[in-house]
């Protein structure tokens, strides 16, 4: 039996609802997507709860999710796959965080919890802070990711990820205080850590020469580190070893490109593949078309829309929607018949809410020998579909199907 090579596309936080600012569309019944529209009339589709209906996923859980690895088993936080996407080595004892360059007021009140989001100055504050933070007995590294992300790495001995967030998620908040999560010494150690390193950060921060230089152009200040996702690094069972295929991953997100390297996939940082709305999907695609020669399984991850649905900006992920119809019609130019080709999402950001939701996400798998649906690559249309509703953790199972790998379970 010839076994088929698997293309796998996931447009974060692509799910949506309804938008009273689109007319009652979603922003894929708003966008024009002939590329995706094509791929259906040899496609069949559906919707896809990322882990199960009624959970509300992060892009991490929802990954291990639907990679195959039950996120209730192997999650320890999202800071270690930040870091590793970083390019930081993690190590046995670390705990990682993931953090935001944030904007404060006087009394540490938060006003913006991206410092405008666009940060040009963000790697220079990252190397800035990684030098400034000197504590002992325990090494401080912070590097940047994307735009106003950065990951940082606690090293040293006594140290536990039992700590709670900095970031209190929302502006208009003070920025908190980390506490112990368990009655270990070493979590109430690590909570005084943190605390200090935030303090330290607002202090150098605040006077620091780029910040002033943003104030006298209008722009607001990188005066404050917002730190979450406390983790320690977690073994999980190899991608390759798990299926029986080797993997390759094209993204521009330190993070899936952190849980990517950790699962044994390649994810090579590219030049031009960024996580934000200005992400280059030429360089994306020509990655994944080369990859797929050497691979038999490629993931190519698609951020922008996860960001315009955080920002509740209803044209930006129309825009940013038909983006990944460019980036689909490019990958098709190239594909051969014999590819099974898959797009969907990891997990809803509706633009009139602003933040993940448990919605489910539409799906598509394009095989030589499914049941073509014909229709529009819709929340409404994939609800009709001939896959009905998923969980995340049969995607894996399902695209072996298509791809004539999967084993007999018994005689």
């Amino acid at each position: 039996m010839e076994h088929r090579k698997i293309l796998l596309v996931l447009a974060d936080g692509i799910g949506d609802r309804p938008s009273r600012r689109l007319d009652g569309m979603t922003p894929l019944q708003a966008a024009q997507t002939p590329n995706i529209d094509e791929v259906m009339h040899g496609a069949t589709c559906g919707l896809l709860y990322p882990i199960a209906p009624g959970v509300t996923p992060g892009s991490d859980t929802s990954h291990l999710s639907l990679f195959g690895y039950n996120p209730y088993e192997f999650y320890r936080g999202r800071g270690p796959f930040e870091a590793v996407g970083a390019g930081i080595d993690v190590r046995p004892g670390d705990v990682a965080f993931r953090g935001n360059f944030a904007t404060v007021d006087s009394d540490l009140t938060v006003t913006d919890r991206r410092a405008g989001r666009t940060l040009d100055e963000a790697g220079k504050l990252a190397a800035f802070l990684s030098s400034e933070l000197k504590l002992e007995g325990v090494e401080v590294i912070i590097r940047q990711t994307t735009e106003h992300r950065f990951a940082v790495v606690l090293r040293g001995k006594g140290l536990s990820d039992a700590v709670s967030d900095t970031d209190p998620h929302a502006p208009g908040e003070k920025l908190l205080a980390s506490h112990p999560t368990a009655t270990s010494a070493d979590a109430r150690r690590t909570a005084e850590i943190v605390n200090q390193i935030t303090a330290i950060a607002h202090e150098r921060l605040d006077e620091h020469e780029l910040n002033q230089l943003r104030r006298s152009r209008g722009l607001p200040k990188a005066n404050a580190i917002l730190l979450r996702g406390a983790g320690s690094v977690s073994t999980l069972p190899s991608f390759p070893s798990k299926y029986g295929l080797s993997g390759f991953c094209v993204t521009g997100t330190a993070m899936i490109r952190g849980f990517a390297r950790m699962a044994g996939l390649t994810a090579p940082l590219l030049e031009g593949a960024t996580g934000d709305s200005k992400t280059d999907v030429g360089v994306k695609a020509k990655a994944a078309i080369r990859a797929l020669r050497a691979n038999e399984f490629v993931y190519v991850h698609f951020k922008a829309t996860d960001a315009a649905g955080h920002d509740r900006n209803p044209e930006l992920k129309v825009e940013m929607v038909q983006k990944l119809d460019h980036l689909v019609g490019l990958l098709l130019n190239e594909l051969g018949d014999d590819v099974i080709l898959c797009v969907s999402g990891d997990h809803s950001t509706p633009v009139d809410l602003g933040e993940h939701s448990a919605d489910p996400v539409p799906i598509l798998i394009r095989a030589p020998d499914v049941y073509p649906e014909g229709s529009r690559f819709t929340e409404r249309s994939c609800a009709f579909g001939g896959f009905g509703r998923l969980k995340g953790e049969y995607l894996m199972p399902i695209l072996l199907n298509h791809s004539n790998r999967i084993t007999k379970y018994g005689e």
